[in-house]
């Protein structure tokens, strides 16, 4: 009987042994991705990654992760700086090129980051600012300031405007009330993301003075979305 009770005693300790190996070996597999992103060409700042699901070990041996999440301070992304990005991925390989089966991003975008490339399309400067939930993009035309009140969606992987109020100087107008150059500045207005193939842009809107966007992926290599 005490032999039984020493197989039960080492059979629990050699549990205990493999269950610490698995999650100490998995934590120094999250710092070691992390580290690996921090070096390369993603600008990250914060970041953090939580590779789910137990033992790890045999996600390992199987060549795919079930399920990893992820968040960045900062973080470079589709050509623009992302703040308080959160990633939940699902079906992540364990070897190159570290192909993504399904998952999701959301993260901030400050409205000034907007301002260079609808600057380009519209061909006048145009400033980026925010009004409760709604975008304002602010020019000048003739020396008179111009602010239109924007609502954002998804087109396609693009951030498409619809014009909820515009103000000319004083005055309160309607679309139908500007030149029709003018009123094209402020009726075409797009702000196209560089994404990589396999990542859609799902959502968009304007939350706490910043634009709030939510990408969703499918089959994407990592080594694409560091790229992009």
């Amino acid at each position: 009987m005490k032999r039984w009770w020493w197989v039960v005693g080492g059979l629990v300790v050699l549990v205990l042994v493999l269950v610490v190996v698995d999650r100490v070996t998995v934590r120094i597999a999250e710092g070691t991705a992390v580290r690996s992103m921090e070096q390369g060409d993603v600008e990250l700042t914060d970041a953090n990654l939580d590779i789910l699901g137990f033992p790890f070990l045999t996600q390992v041996a199987g060549g795919e992760l079930d399920h990893v999440t992820g968040s960045a301070a900062t973080a470079t992304f589709g050509g623009y700086t992302v703040s308080d990005l959160h990633l939940d991925a699902r079906g992540v390989s364990t070897s190159d090129p570290y192909v993504v089966r399904s998952g999701t991003a959301t993260g901030l975008l400050e409205p000034s980051s907007l301002d260079a490339v609808v600057s380009k399309a519209a061909g006048n400067p145009v400033t980026f600012s925010t009004d409760g939930d709604l975008l304002v993009a602010s020019m000048d035309v003739l020396g008179v300031p111009l602010s239109a009140r924007l609502t954002p969606r998804v087109d396609g992987n693009t951030i498409a405007v619809d014009v909820s109020a515009l103000t000319l100087g004083p005055a309160t107008i309607t679309i139908s009330d500007l030149p029709a150059p003018i009123a094209k500045l402020v009726t075409n207005l797009t702000v196209p993301l560089d994404l990589p193939t396999g990542v859609s842009l799902t959502s968009v809107g304007v939350t706490d003075g910043a634009i709030r966007v939510e990408l969703s992926g499918k089959d994407v290599a990592l080594a694409a979305l560091a790229a992009s």
